[in-house]
Formats: structure tokens, C-alpha cells, sequence
């Protein structure tokens, strides 16, 4: 019975983590279709993506979104269900500011 418990335990802690973790590959690979099959980029064109999971943020999954021509530009993205993927916001790397002008791949959801 002791076993059990411990195991059980166990399986109570890690739970979350891999209902997280299995989330965030989820929501990156939903977002890579998006910008393929959707937004018609290739595949070479996107140099990184990478979900990140807050707790208490809204939303509580986004994607950072790097691509290869604009490697200072962070372009973030949500995928909340099928139907709603979009970008939502953008930053560079070392800090300076751009204008929506000079950003090459700006699309914000609507």
C-alpha cells in the first residue's frame, strides 16, 4: 500500500509538468504549419521557434518566433485553438527600436 501511494505521488507531481511540456510541442509544431502552409514561408526561412508557458499569462502559451533573415527580431505568436493563430507582438534582441515599416515579416493578427 505504501508503494502505491509513493507512486501515485509521483505520478501527482509530474502531472502538470508533462501536461505542460506536451503542450508547448503542440503549440510549436501548430504554429510552424501556420507559417508554412498558411503564411507560405519555408521551412529554412524560420530559424527557431520556441513556446514558452507562463502560469497567470495571457495568454498563458506564446511562441517566440526568430527567422533566419531577421535573426535580431523576436516575433511573438499565440495558438490558442485551431482557428485563432496569430502574431500578437515583436521585440529585437539587443534592444533598439523598429518601426512596423522596417520589419520584414509584420503581420498582426486582426
Amino acid at each position: 500500500m505504501k508503494k502505491f501511494l509513493t507512486v501515485a505521488l509521483v505520478i501527482a507531481l509530474l502531472a502538470p509538468f508533462c501536461t505542460v511540456q506536451i503542450n508547448k510541442q503542440l503549440y510549436a509544431k501548430r504554429i510552424e504549419n501556420y507559417l508554412i502552409e498558411d503564411m507560405s514561408y519555408r521551412k529554412e526561412a524560420i530559424q527557431s521557434i520556441e513556446c514558452k508557458w507562463h502560469f497567470a499569462g495571457l495568454p498563458s502559451y506564446w511562441l517566440n518566433v526568430v527567422f533566419a533573415d531577421e535573426p535580431n527580431v523576436v516575433y511573438l505568436y499565440f495558438a490558442h485553438n485551431k482557428d485563432r493563430v496569430g502574431q500578437f507582438e515583436h521585440y529585437t534582441i539587443d534592444g533598439t527600436t523598429l518601426t512596423t515599416e522596417q520589419l520584414k515579416h509584420f503581420k498582426p493578427y486582426e
